[in-house]
């Protein structure tokens, strides 16, 4: 049996994990092992933050976690990324009418930062965008033809002529679906004499998706840009959506039959507190809007798809388990894992049974 601390290093040598890039930052009020840290490396007009916390984890590490449950998660975290946002930015210095809370839907309310945000008094103005992959896009986002449009915007709160802090909470895979949320707030900003000035952005990012996030904002005016991070900045897999925080890509190798090993940003102290539970390869935020009991679409309200959730987080974490095998880098522990989070599926899928595939 390979020791705690010679695990750790193994995998940060093997995966290539940078866990030397961060460093911890005071916030107060923040829930009992709950951390933030900033990663350094970014411009200076690119401030990231990782908020780690111990609901983060749970939410990273098992996809069985879903609906109620889930929700109460998102809500415990979504309180410590509000008091780091609200003491690591200049959100208080604007008036309410100045600050614009762009929905992207049907996934990013269930983020839950606007109640958290209300809770400490942060007032703001809500808009509503949902941009939308128009061929079906389930751990698929790799092809430049999967075109994005916007099936669903209300923007009838956004001000004018006011400079503007916009905060946009959202999963950034790819970074792509946000890129289009951005530009489209830019234009109505544009035509309302309105001024994009700061954005703050919150979810689980990759840092590819922070990236392109980053390119899109500063493009259409944005003077510097904030991100939140749950618990790292990920990894991204070969099909531009997994987003796991180490580990095989399973994607990659179910097209090309090799395997590349992914490894992204995070503490090290981070690491450690994820290292019993998360299964390598796994995709920390899931199918986000499929995870959830029920979304908002901007027409209606509609059920998330949580059994479907379910049926492709066990499917996928069979394959990893399949392509893991017999590698140095896969511990014993990691294996635990795995049976322990497919165990939690199957009773999850007793109490969502939906139909049969």
């Amino acid at each position: 049996m390979v020791g705690f601390g010679e695990a750790l290093d193994r995998i940060v040598e093997l995966f290539g994990v940078e866990a030397d890039l961060t460093e911890p930052v005071e916030v107060s009020g923040l829930a009992r092992g709950t951390r933030v840290f900033r990663v350094r490396g970014f411009p200076s007009d690119c401030e990231v933050y990782i908020v780690d916390s111990l609901a983060g984890k749970d939410i990273a590490c098992h996809p069985h976690i879903v609906g109620e449950e889930l929700a109460g998660l998102c809500l415990e975290a979504a309180r410590d990324a509000a008091r780091a946002i609200t003491e690591l930015t200049p959100l208080r210095e604007y008036g309410g009418g100045a600050v614009v809370y762009e929905h992207v839907l049907r996934a990013a309310p269930g983020y839950r930062l606007h109640e958290a945000l209300r809770e400490l008094g942060v007032g703001f103005r809500e808009v509503w965008v949902r941009p939308r992959y128009v061929v079906p896009s389930y751990r698929d986002h790799e092809s430049e033809a999967k075109a994005i449009e916007i099936v669903y915007d209300d923007f009838s709160n956004l001000p004018r002529r006011e400079v503007l802090l916009v905060l946009k909470p959202d999963t950034e895979a790819s970074g792509r679906t946000g890129e289009a949320s951005l530009r489209r707030i830019a234009e109505v900003a544009e035509e309302r004499n309105s001024a994009l000035e700061e954005l703050i952005v919150y979810g689980f990012i990759s840092k590819p998706g922070l990236e392109t996030i980053y390119g899109a904002a500063k493009d259409v005016g944005f003077r510097k840009v904030y991100f939140f991070a749950i618990g790292d900045l990920t990894a991204l897999c070969h099909n531009m959506y997994d987003m796991p925080l180490y580990g095989p890509d399973e994607s990659y190798y179910a097209e090309k039959g090799e395997l590349r090993l992914l490894g992204g940003i995070v503490d090290h102290s981070t690491l450690e507190r994820y290292l019993l539970e998360f299964i390598p390869g796994a995709d920390q935020p899931g199918d986000w809007s499929a995870r959830q009991s029920i979304v908002y679409t901007g027409y209606g309200y509609e059920p998330g798809g949580i059994e479907g959730h379910l049926r492709n987080s066990l499917k996928l974490i069979e394959r990893l388990w399949m392509i893991s095998k017999g590698h140095e880098w896969f511990m014993e522990f990691h294996e635990e894992a795995i049976k322990r989070e497919l165990e939690e599926l199957g009773k999850a899928l007793g109490r969502y049974p939906g139909k049969a595939d």
